[in-house]
């Protein structure tokens, strides 16, 4: 019942892996905690009806412990194998998703791979952006990953764009401190994406307000630029306004903060 019961598992995981990642692996551990319950509630019955069995002193009860201790012995040579085979489909899996999901990360010598923007809302993805036409943007993506690879939050604070007036030392710093959190995790992608419509419309009129010394974007908005991570509990993204001055490209900020 216990290998039957695991078999059927299996091939639950198998079919369900895809679902079960995107909903933060939370899955896993519950056909795990289910499978401990069985094992706990059949081993009790088990030794329950052995110790009727050995109180009544039934003719059969020779036969019943026999069997018992075959199955207790199957389950202990089988189980461990089952849930390594578990695991090993569940890392194939992950595996498979993250090679067709996006580009590894590259080394430190090559540029960055060519990327599939998405929009900044859930509901809707943006064209695909031909960055690699683009030489200024690629320079600012080849900075952010070198900065990324060296963990150096300086380099990449670096390449912020702040407003005369909020360029302070306490501000440079409180960025830093914020992008030495996001240099913790792994990186997998650096995307360029285009702003969707809707953001854009927001953007402007933000740039747009009167009078002119009310807080705006520290320069026009133009493109996206997405650090995608992985995390326990599956992938975390983190988005950036870009925008370009005097031929250079740059990660915008708002009030000496990035949006």
């Amino acid at each position: 019942m216990l290998l039957l019961g695991g078999v059927a598992a299996a091939l639950w995981l198998v079919f369900e892996a895809k679902s079960i990642n995107r909903s933060g692996g939370w899955g896993w551990l519950l056909v795990a905690a289910i499978y401990v319950v069985a094992i706990t509630l059949v081993c009790f019955a088990c030794a329950l009806c052995t110790a009727a069995s050995l109180f009544r002193r039934e003719s059969h009860r020779r036969l019943s412990i026999a069997i018992l201790i075959i199955s207790c012995l199957v389950v202990s040579a089988f189980g461990p194998n089952l849930i390594r085979a578990v695991n090993g489909l569940r890392r194939q899996h992950d595996e498979a998703t993250r090679a067709s999901a996006g580009p590894s990360r590259p080394p430190a010598d090559s540029l960055p791979p060519a990327t599939i923007p998405l929009a900044a809302d859930k509901s809707s993805s943006a064209p695909v952006t031909r960055d690699g036409q683009n030489p200024q943007i690629l320079e600012l993506k080849a900075k952010i990953w070198e900065a990324i690879r060296t963990k150096n939050a300086g380099a990449f604070v670096d390449c912020f764009h702040f407003e005369e007036r909020f360029n302070t030392p306490e501000v440079r710093e409180a960025n830093r401190n914020q992008v030495e959190i996001l240099l913790r995790g792994e990186t997998i992608a650096v995307e360029i994406l285009e702003i969707p419509s809707k953001g854009l419309v927001e953007i402007m009129k933000i740039q747009k307000a009167r009078p002119a010394r009310q807080v705006r974007y520290s320069l026009d908005p133009r493109m996206m630029l997405r650090i995608r991570q992985e995390a326990l509990n599956g992938r975390v993204e983190r988005s950036f306004l870009i925008g370009e001055q005097n031929g250079k490209w740059h990660i915008i900020t708002l009030a000496g903060h990035t949006t």
